[in-house]
């Protein structure tokens, strides 16, 4: 087993930057994500790691090994990858056993590698079969099994779900959160899907045009993103972004949004009064917005006059699109809750978890403010 460290890694094609000073340490046996738009560099990372890139400047490891001039094949990486890349002329058996009958493997240990990997991912019974006779989720765990038979010690994934189905998506993702759990061995996964990252990340790195945003845990990523980017993109819906003023008034404060004041929790003020009279960006998550009717209690509540423009009904809950002024946002609020499109209705902010983040130094990713 090993952890991986990319030191100040830089990857060019041409004048393009695909990978910027990127510094990232994977603990060994951890599940760390790469998450982030089409284009930031995510799977560009992933090639790097697995030898299928060169790197232009920086180091990469694994273990205590710099592996900048190793083949591939003598990484002790295995790879699954987007498309599941099977023999079709082959069984499951022969497809997951290939790699290690080319590395003059015995036949005794080949057979015993694929019958403990199949029982894993629960394919026994397809052993037999050709891919043209599989489903999408039974040829990806296939997929996955020819990785695991060769025990490697990093175990990489670059979208391996993005071909299934909604349904299926879920149940595979369990699957390989369980995988991770039962084989103990450092995964590295590539997902644009913040979900998937979510749910089954040890930590989560969060990257755009190829730079580094945030690296934290699932939970300390969603309560306190490190920039507008992060903020905006971990999360489902979105969080809402305003574009707002800090005011001092009689002890306190409050966010003011054309007009509209929300009050500033007394335990925040002291970090936001600095920005009295500045202009900042002021965030709140859709499910941190409630219908009176419903909020949770002890929350320091600022009540907010909305129209409802669009309402999406998903049984568990209710998706408001909301409009406020000339402010457009989205709640996430109580399935009991009887709006309707076209109402004026009242709607709270919990500002305990209200965020704020100044564009002063970066007009186009403003930075959290704490």
């Amino acid at each position: 087993m090993a952890g991986v460290r990319f030191s100040k890694v830089y990857k060019r094609f041409g004048d393009f930057t695909a990978l910027n000073n990127l510094d990232i340490a994977v603990e060994d046996k951890e599940f760390l994500v790469l998450v982030g738009p089409s284009g930031c560099g995510k799977t560009t990372a992933l090639r790097c790691l697995a030898g299928l890139e060169d790197v232009t400047e920086g180091d990469i490891f694994i273990g205590e090994n710099r592996v900048n001039d190793t083949p591939p094949k003598d990484r002790d990486i295995a790879m699954v990858f987007q498309s599941y890349a099977l023999y079709p002329h082959m069984t499951v058996f022969d497809n997951m056993a290939f790699g290690l009958k080319l590395r003059g493997v015995k036949k005794e240990e080949i057979t015993r590698r694929v019958n403990e990997a199949a029982a894993i991912l629960g394919i026994e019974q397809l052993l037999k079969r050709r891919p043209r006779e599989l489903s999408g989720g039974q040829r990806q765990r296939v997929a996955v099994g020819r990785a695991i038979v060769r025990e490697p010690k990093v175990f990489l994934f670059d979208e391996p779900l993005s071909n299934l189905d909604a349904k299926l998506r879920v149940q595979t993702r369990a699957q390989i959160s369980k995988l991770h759990q039962s084989l103990e061995t450092t995964f590295i996964y590539v997902t644009h899907d913040q979900t998937e990252a979510m749910t089954m990340a040890t930590r989560i790195a969060v990257m755009n045009k190829g730079v580094l945003q945030q690296l934290d845990t699932p939970k300390h990523l969603y309560d306190f993103p490190a920039n507008l980017f992060v903020a905006g993109f971990i999360g489902s819906p979105a969080m809402n972004f305003f574009d707002a003023k800090i005011r001092k008034v009689d002890g306190g404060a409050v966010v003011d949004i054309n007009g509209m004041a929300l009050k500033i929790p007394q335990s925040k003020v002291a970090t936001y009064l600095p920005y009295d009279g500045k202009s900042v960006v002021f965030g709140i998550r859709p499910e941190d917005i409630h219908n009176p009717e419903f909020q949770p209690q002890n929350i320091t509540a600022a009540s907010v006059e909305a129209k409802v423009d669009v309402l999406e009904l998903m049984g568990n809950e209710i998706i408001l699109y909301l409009v406020s002024g000339n402010n457009n946002y989205v709640a996430r609020v109580d399935p009991r809750t009887k709006f309707a499109i076209g109402d004026k209705v009242s709607v709270v902010f919990n500002m305990d978890n209200m965020h704020i983040f100044d564009p002063s130094q970066n007009a186009e990713n403003p930075v959290a403010v704490r």
